[in-house]
């Protein structure tokens, strides 16, 4: 209980974490810029920064509107959107795979994959779609809320090493090294959020349990 009463106040003050994704985000995205004006022509920079860029840019947003009010009041809206744009990714991964197999696409897939499951799961559950798609009939319960967490870090992990072998230049080192990051941070996020929601449900069934009791 006590573990619990932990990450509910940590994520009732969630700024520290929240301003490492805002800074590892936007130095993703700087230095990935930054290494592409040294290898593109100006007319495919903005191209780039569309292709490459684009889930961390709307991460970066993301990240920054929750600071605010409106990001606080709009929260399940913003996750359902979050949410979207990593499915695209993750669909875009498969594609990858088909493109060019190999152990580092593999593995960006299966990563991908789970990342998504698990913020399916985590973001969902607060949303009126939860009940609407019939969410609660998946069994996402069997697997621990650490385990989707430690399994994204040790597959995150594993594909930077993989990558690292397989890279030709510094540049592609430095992105490869501040993307595992970014994941673990990300996934990180999604633990703590999951740990809340743990956390108001037991505190729910707690009280229920004393209003019958009451009653009888």
């Amino acid at each position: 209980m006590e573990k619990i009463e932990r990450e509910k106040e940590w994520y009732d003050n969630p700024n520290i974490l929240t301003t490492l994704l805002i800074v590892f985000i936007a130095i993703i995205i700087i230095l990935s810029q930054a290494f592409a004006v040294n290898n593109l022509e100006t007319s495919d920079i903005l191209r780039s920064l569309l292709n490459y860029n684009s889930i961390y840019i709307f991460a970066l947003v993301y990240f920054i509107i929750l600071k605010t009010h409106i990001g606080r009041k709009y929260f399940n809206f913003l996750n359902i959107l979050l949410i979207i744009i990593y499915f695209l990714n993750t669909f875009a991964s498969i594609l990858t795979v088909f493109q060019s197999f190999g152990v580092s696409s593999l593995m960006s897939f299966a990563l991908n994959f789970i990342i998504l499951f698990f913020m399916t799961y985590t973001f969902m559950r607060e949303t009126r779609f939860y009940k609407e798609l019939k969410l609660e009939r998946i069994p996402f319960d069997e697997v621990t809320n650490e385990w989707y967490f430690y399994t994204i870090g040790i597959l995150s992990l594993v594909l930077l090493v993989a990558d690292l072998i397989v890279v030709e230049n510094f540049q592609s080192v430095v992105l490869s090294l501040f993307n595992c990051i970014y994941t673990i941070l990300f996934s990180r996020y999604v633990f703590l959020y999951n740990c809340h929601l743990e956390f108001k449900s037991k505190k729910k069934k707690i009280v229920t349990k004393k209003e019958r009791g009451e009653e009888k």
